[in-house]
């Protein structure tokens, strides 16, 4: 029961970033210890699960198909979002460069923890490193396309299953790349509105996205380990570009908006830049990373103590 807690509240954290766009609940899902088990018992969705069901009951069925943690997991994400939603909404609309800078902070701190077990002498780690960075950078600087997308049913599974991959990559927001596409508003409209059949057309398609991608991950995550933790981590770093609590919208188009220093933010918007409020909310991020870790690695040992002493 105590480890389920952790996992909802851990599903809470992740429900916190997926309503940000520019922050991925995977993440937080890296952040907290639970990504690779998150993609090993996502990939693990099989039909012959329902065998399991079928042969040995329903007990037997959950327990193969790690169901405890994806329900709580799941449990914690729709409480979050339900709960929070309008506070961090109220947030990036009235103290957004706090907001901001608390997330910054949270990834700097965690890029630095992640970096530490991985093998960082060898060329391919750095390589995909960079390229987690650029690719990353590069994602989240495009300009959104705007109405150029017909609003089929096609388009919004598509949509669908662009977005759900984005999110469980830590660094790429899949709430973002619905913006980059165009898809943000008509999606958020189809929600507000009622329209079933959009929106079991979106959801199909994140299932569709969701359950193709992890086996891939899963695939990677086991062969070629280090070098996809980096391009992970790469992904992270990357997304302090977007993350940058100082940016103003850009009126050529050519992006959502320019990151600018926080001097140039007050000329250009006539708001404070809130630059002592933002030094202590990304010192408060920095400093719940290492408490998270720093907690779990003290939960670890003690479960080690306890397993050697029995």
């Amino acid at each position: 029961m105590k480890r389920l807690s952790g996992i909802y509240l851990r599903g809470m954290a992740m429900g916190a970033a997926d309503v940000v766009p520019g922050v991925s609940g995977g993440t937080i899902a890296l952040i907290t210890g639970i990504y690779e088990q998150l993609i090993t018992t996502l990939s693990g969705l099989k039909p012959s699960l329902l065998g399991v069901w079928r042969r040995q009951g329903f007990l037997a069925f959950w327990q193969a198909s790690n169901l405890g943690f994806l329900v709580a997991l799941l449990a914690g994400i729709v409480t979050s979002i339900a709960l929070l939603a309008r506070l961090i909404t109220w947030l990036m609309d009235v103290y957004p460069v706090p907001l901001w800078s608390f997330f910054c902070g949270l990834i700097i701190a965690s890029i630095l923890l992640l970096l530490k077990p991985l093998r960082m002498k060898q060329l391919s780690t750095w390589l995909m490193l960079a390229a987690g960075v650029l690719i990353a950078v590069w994602v989240m600087s495009r300009p959104p396309l705007g109405g150029t997308l017909a609003l089929t049913l096609p388009v919004f599974f598509i949509a669908g299953a662009v977005a759900i991959c984005a999110m469980i990559l830590p660094g790429i927001s899949g709430s973002f790349i619905l913006v980059i596409l165009g898809m943000y508003a008509p999606v958020l409209a189809a929600v507000k509105g009622g329209e079933w059949a959009i929106l079991l057309a979106f959801v199909a398609g994140c299932a569709t996205g969701l359950l193709s991608f992890v086996h891939l991950l899963r695939w990677l995550l086991a062969r070629f380990h280090d070098p996809v933790m980096a391009m992970l981590v790469g992904f992270m770093a990357g997304s302090l570009a977007v993350l940058w609590p100082w940016r103003v919208p850009d009126a050529s188009g050519a992006a959502l908006f320019r990151t600018v220093w926080p001097a140039q933010y007050v000329a250009e918007t006539g708001l404070p830049a809130l630059l002592p409020a933002a030094v202590i909310a990304a010192v408060a991020g920095l400093a719940l990373v290492w408490l998270l870790s720093h907690f779990a690695g003290h939960n670890e040992a003690n479960s080690a103590a306890g397993t050697s002493a029995s």
